[in-house]
Order: C-alpha cells, then structure tokens, then sequence
C-alpha cells in the first residue's frame, strides 16, 4: 500500500512539474481595455492572466488573435488559455473556467436624444441593432434570433453606425464602449450615449482548454494566486492600468 501511495504521489508530482516547466498559450480577441495588441500588457486581461500565471510558478506567452483561431485552437490543441471571457455554457464544453478577476455592465447605446431604456430583451424587438460577430453579450440577448441584429466586425463600427442612423441601438460592455468612443474616435462623445437600464452585469474570466494536461492543477494554481493578489492589492493595482473608474477587484 505505501508502495502504491508514493507511486501516486510521483506520478502527480512529475505532472505538476511538466505542466509548470511548459509555455502556456493564452490568447484573446481584439477586445480594448480588456485585450488589443497595442495596449499595456496586451490589455487588461492577458496583463493578468499573465502575472497571476507567472506569480504561481508558470512560464507563459501572450498573443492577441481572432475569434474565430481561437475556437480552432481551443478545439485543435494549439491554444492552451483563452482570456478576455464571459462565462458562456457552449465555451464550457470544450474550456474550464477559472475565478472572475474583473466585473463590467452590459448596456446599451443610442442616438444623443433617442429616448429609449432598457427593461428586457423583448422589448427591444421594435429597433435595429448593431452587433459584433460571434460577439457574447448575455445570454437571453445572445438567442434572440427575432431581434433585427445587424452583425459587423468590431465595437467601434457598431458605435458608429449607431450614431449616424444606420442603427437603432449596440451594445457592449461599458468599459469597452468608453474605450472606443475615448481613443478611437472622440467625435462620437457628443452623438451617443448609454441607454438607461442595465442589461446584465458579466465576469471576466480566463479558461484552460479542457483536455490540456494538467488543466485541473492549473485553474487551481490560478485561483488560488488570484485570490493572493487580490488580498494583498497586486491585482488592484494591475487593473488600474487598464480601467481607472470604477475598480472592482
């Protein structure tokens, strides 16, 4: 029986040690504050998916690539963490899920002047609606293929689109709506604004593909290391790079 016992215990501590000495691959969509090529630390969440990753004994590399190479990779085998996620239950198939590190509103954006609030997805089936491509906003949103949803390929184009009167309404997260309108085009400050009512609040999350060896051990290593950052203030800190209102760690 001792016999048996060390075995196991070598057999887990060779495959912590194999995971630990790997490079991890996280990526992310093109998504500012959250994650963009051109922002501090690849954006908000592969800046801590890497330092909380790094700080649990990880060796790990960064890439901003598009969605869609992402869900390929996540099902081929050539990516390893997905960053900047909500928490969806078709992702959760084939990813698992670490503990949320940031928190944002979803809400909607109109014309300056329109007059419209929020209260439910139903209500909104009278208006056109400027959605991102295979964009997750929340999920009753998400399966409401009677909304007039017209797809385009990022956030600022939906902005934009909403302010010149070729759609009703967007949405998005609200840090990501700020981001846009602030350094992509400050023009559309005084066209636009949020629509009152909030159509839900998201975490943000990382997520190990499933059937990478040693997944279990390193979510737990992740989780266990964010909660230490955000005892001791590290993570609060890291997010102030990216996001200066409303800090929520």
């Amino acid at each position: 029986m001792i016999k048996y016992v060390f075995a196991a215990i070598l057999a887990v501590t060779a495959t912590f040690a194999a995971a630990q000495d790997r490079v991890l691959q996280v990526v992310a969509d093109d998504w500012p504050p959250f994650s963009g090529p051109n922002l501090p630390g690849g954006g908000m969440s592969l800046d801590v998916i890497k330092a909380v990753l790094e700080r649990a004994g990880y060796t790990v590399e960064t890439r901003v690539v598009p969605w869609a190479r992402i869900m390929d990779g996540a099902r081929n085998g050539t990516v390893d963490i997905v960053g900047s996620l909500f928490a969806d239950a078709e992702l959760a198939k084939v990813l698992t899920y670490g503990d949320p590190f940031y928190a944002t509103d979803i809400q909607l954006l109109q014309p300056v002047g329109a007059g419209h609030s929020y209260t439910s997805v139903e209500a909104l089936r009278p208006y056109s609606i400027a959605v991102g491509d295979g964009f997750l906003y929340e999920e009753t949103f998400d399966r409401a293929d009677y909304l007039d949803k017209m797809v385009v390929t990022t956030t600022l184009q939906a902005v934009q689109m909403v302010a010149h009167g070729r759609a009703d309404l967007t949405l998005d997260s609200v840090d990501v709506l700020r981001h846009v309108i602030e350094k992509d085009d400050p023009s559309l400050n005084d066209l636009v604004e949020l629509v009152p009512g909030t159509m839900a609040s998201q975490n943000l999350h990382m997520a190990v593909r499933t059937d990478l060896e040693g997944s279990a051990q390193i979510v737990a290593d992740f989780n266990a290391t964010l909660a230490e950052m955000r005892a001791d203030g590290t993570l609060k800190a890291l997010l102030q790079r990216h996001v200066s209102d409303q800090v929520n760690g």
